[in-house]
């Protein structure tokens, strides 16, 4: 799944799948990232150097069979990250989506272009399974995301918001 597309402003980006040779890259991308979307992404402030680690980074290269992992990709840099990861038994859905973008590209589609694919995927191969998102109420643009794509409001607690969508 290599599927090149356009962002609001024109630019060409490269929307697959996480690989092994991403490493470097993985780690330039959350290194660049500003606090703010850090924060906002986890919804509080954490170490990055708990976050950060080569062995993180090494299993989000290598992801689990059962996971998809995109990347967005713009002049060979990764510049969004998005992904569909199974939950554990008895969880409240069969897969967690979630997505960050880097700084400098936020605002142009890119989270858009992300769950788009990781959808489109989804409904080809996971028909009836049910995915989860969790916001953070004050994160606009990721509530406007999962909002546009259908997913419904489940609840929110401690400034949490909790999303649920079934796949067609």
């Amino acid at each position: 799944m290599n599927d090149l597309r356009l962002d609001k402003t024109g630019a060409e980006i490269l929307i697959r799948p996480v690989c092994s040779d991403d490493e470097e890259r993985l780690l330039r991308f959350y290194l660049n990232l500003s606090d703010r979307t850090f924060r906002s992404y986890h919804g509080y402030p954490l170490d990055r150097n708990v976050f950060i680690t080569k062995e993180k980074i090494f299993q989000q290269c290598h992801a689990h069979q059962d996971d998809l992992c995109l990347a967005a990709v713009h002049d060979n840099e990764i510049v969004g990250l998005g992904a569909l990861l199974r939950m554990e038994l008895f969880a409240e859905a069969d897969y967690e989506m979630g997505h960050l973008i880097s700084d400098d590209y936020q605002k142009r589609g890119i989270g858009s272009l992300l769950a788009s694919a990781l959808l489109s995927h989804a409904g080809k191969h996971w028909a009836k399974k049910r995915v989860v998102a969790y916001t953070h109420s004050m994160n606009i643009g990721a509530r406007k995301l999962v909002q546009k794509f259908g997913f419904i409001l489940k609840n929110t607690e401690c400034g949490e918001m909790t999303w649920i969508y079934v796949i067609p």
